[in-house]
């Protein structure tokens, strides 16, 4: 079973605020690149935990700061990559 969008952002919530204080107000919508959240550090944690979680595999193109700029656009990533109607790197 795909998961939807709010399931996929909640576990993404959870994981970012995890990060500590200054990602504890973290919001689905919240700016990750501008705001210096998101350094290499979280950004391997994030790809790992999003291969893990959801058995996908992001390729080189898809690790750009427009699918990493907030909770909501990796969910889009996440779901775009689960999605049956798009075939999957072997």
């Amino acid at each position: 079973m795909t998961p939807d969008q709010a399931q996929v952002e909640a576990d993404l919530l959870s994981f970012v605020r995890a990060r500590g204080l200054d990602h504890a107000r973290v919001a689905t919508d919240t700016d990750l690149v501008d705001g210096g959240l998101l350094d290499s550090l979280l950004l391997t944690d994030l790809i790992l935990h999003l291969e893990e979680r959801y058995g996908i595999v992001l390729e080189g193109g898809e690790v750009s700061p427009a699918n990493f700029r907030s909770v909501a656009a990796i969910a889009e990533l996440v779901l775009g990559r689960a999605s049956p109607s798009r075939p999957h790197p072997a």
